[in-house]
């Protein structure tokens, strides 16, 4: 879960997850190119990418011992979903994660995850260079969400591959605003502007008392 940094109020990662979906359903226009990925599965990854929280998890997010992060990291891990396009997707995030720190055990789930990606790769039609282009947009999908959840002005950029099959680079800045405003520059969305909301709970009592209320967000291009 995510404590709001202005609000004694917390977001569940499922709900963090549901803003990080909505940005990569969006992605792609003239230009910034979708993956070469099924859409649908890769879009499922990234909204699930989170998905062993659970829907009201009660871990904070920076806070959480090391233990605890691990144990729930490895049930994603060990989980297998059905389309191999979407399990790659939420292993690779999760791989990418797992890289922010070493320790024996971080190394151990690594090498268990490219155990899987290589096995499920040839079921999925893709190569392994189409999948590490589009885990790209899952971390910029992933970090405006992540952000966005502290509920603090923000201003960050992240680089992006516009065009598939090129390794060529460009920053993609976004800003957070008070109010849910999330503004992107260069545009890589395939509408002029989206809205949507996502779901806080007060501090106080969660998870066993849920008193929730609704967050809305807008994004559009700066």
């Amino acid at each position: 879960m995510f404590k709001s940094k202005t609000r004694p109020v917390v977001f569940p990662q499922y709900e963090h997850d549901h803003l990080s979906g909505a940005l990569a359903a969006n992605w792609g226009n003239e230009a910034f190119d979708q993956p070469a990925l099924d859409v649908g599965a890769f879009v499922q990854g990234v909204l699930l990418h989170d998905w062993q929280y659970g829907i009201l998890d009660n871990i904070p997010i920076i806070e959480a011992p090391e233990a605890d992060w691990m144990a729930v990291t490895r049930g994603g891990v060990q989980h297998c979903f059905a389309n191999p396009v979407t399990d790659i997707v939420v292993k690779l995030h999760i791989k990418r994660l797992l890289s922010f720190d070493e320790s024996d055990e971080r190394t151990a789930l690594k090498e268990e995850i490219e155990r899987q990606v290589a096995a499920r790769l040839p079921e999925s039609g893709f190569t392994r260079a189409d999948f590490e282009w589009a885990d790209r947009i899952t971390r910029f999908c992933d970090q405006v969400a992540f952000d966005f959840c502290f509920e603090q002005p923000v201003q960050r950029s992240l680089p992006i591959c516009p065009r598939r099959g090129s390794t060529e680079t460009v920053e993609m800045s976004y800003t957070i605003g008070e109010n849910g405003e999330i503004e992107v520059t260069p545009w890589p969305f395939g509408i002029p502007t989206f809205s949507g909301v996502i779901i806080s709970y007060q501090r106080a009592g969660y998870p066993d008392e849920l008193r929730p209320q609704s967050k809305l967000y807008t994004v559009r291009p700066r």
